[in-house]
């Protein structure tokens, strides 16, 4: 499975004649470029908590906050959130465990920044989206909660799912209320910022492959119009002019014609790449 999300300016559009400065250029591109220092960053052997103070320092360049909470998972077939994660900042209240990336595994790397303080609430408006919580169980009472917990565990047994999906909509929402309180779903709240504050989100999939860390899921960013006053530090510098792909060292073989090989041990051999 893969996941992508992505950020857009709202009204006209920026120009390199008449570019997007301030606030909302420092949090945009902040945003951008820890997406391309994250990725630079998982090759084999690297940490998780590599990634993660890079992300910081790069926040810190441009004056802005990572959003706290946010996570980036590993992802398996039928598994959206793995074990394996990476925190947008060194958080103690989402503390992760340190790991190392390994060849062939796959991340969603959600990357958040805000103008404000980071700190999102939610507000008024109600979940849509949900998904199965698998350690949970619970004997249901009600006819509509036993409708919609079996209908999610035949069709979104892993997946994230919203209440449209279903024939029965208006059951539905009548029994999610006593599988919420319960504990057998969970809900992707909706949350604000303070009013004011800008906050940019680029989400994408990323596959560690012997060649290298690839994107495979998200939006190019076209940033001519963007311009920021402000600029990241020689460190950050480093990473992100490391390249991506892995160089791989061809074997050299000898290759002879007949009359050579017929020849005496002496003759030479012409070299070349196979």
């Amino acid at each position: 499975m893969s996941v992508a999300a992505h950020s857009f300016i709202v009204g006209s559009q920026p120009t390199v004649q008449y570019p997007l400065t301030g606030v909302r250029a420092d949090v945009m591109m902040a945003a951008h470029v820890a997406s391309e220092v994250a990725v630079k960053l998982m090759q084999p052997g690297n940490t998780n908590s590599q990634v993660t103070q890079a992300i910081s320092k790069v926040a810190e360049a441009y004056g802005v906050f990572t959003v706290a909470g946010v996570l980036s998972h590993k992802l398996k077939r039928f598994v959206i959130d793995g074990n394996k994660a990476i925190a947008m900042c060194d958080d103690a209240e989402h503390k992760v465990e340190t790991h190392t990336f390994e060849l062939n595994e796959a991340y969603a790397v959600d990357i958040v920044m805000s103008s404000g303080d980071g700190r999102l609430k939610e507000a008024e408006a109600r979940a849509t989206i949900f998904k199965r919580a698998v350690d949970k169980s619970y004997r249901l009472k009600m006819r509509a909660s036993r409708y919609l917990f079996n209908e999610v565990n035949a069709r979104f047994p892993a997946l994230p799912f919203t209440l449209r999906s279903f024939n029965d909509e208006r059951q539905a929402r009548m029994g999610i209320v006593e599988c919420l309180k319960h504990e057998l779903l969970q809900a992707y709240p909706v949350l604000y910022a303070k009013q004011g504050d800008y906050v940019v989100q680029f989400k994408f999939t990323v596959l560690i492959l012997p060649s290298g860390p690839t994107r495979i899921t998200g939006v190019t960013c076209d940033l001519d119009g963007v311009q920021s006053e402000k600029t990241v530090n020689a460190e950050v510098n480093v990473i992100l002019a490391q390249s991506t792909k892995v160089r791989r060292n061809l074997p050299w073989t000898v290759r002879c014609t007949e009359e050579e090989e017929k020849a005496p041990q002496e003759a030479e051999c012409e070299p070349s790449v196979w």
